[in-house]
């Protein structure tokens, strides 16, 4: 690999890490939201505006967490084509 492109990489990694970290800040305030939803408003009492919005968080919260799956790959992939094996 080329003096050049090391650099490179490795910025990239930094960068998708910091958005993974992000992400999973994000989704764990999403859990806290949910969480309080949940509990403060019963199923039999939830105006259907408020349900359908804790119903959406769970998928959002899914589709986050997904992510960062994506991009921990992403970012191991990275790392060992920065620094491969002497």
């Amino acid at each position: 690999m080329t003096q050049k492109v090391d650099p490179v990489i490795r910025e990239v990694l930094q960068q998708n890490t910091q958005v993974a970290e992000e992400i999973q800040s994000a989704a764990r305030e999403l859990e806290v939201v949910h969480a309080v939803l949940a509990a403060t408003v019963p199923d039999q009492a939830a105006v259907p505006d408020v349900q359908a919005a804790v119903d959406r968080i769970e998928v959002i919260e899914q589709k986050l967490d997904e992510a960062v799956g994506s991009l921990d790959d992403s970012n191991e992939r990275l790392r060992e084509i920065a620094s491969p094996p002497q």
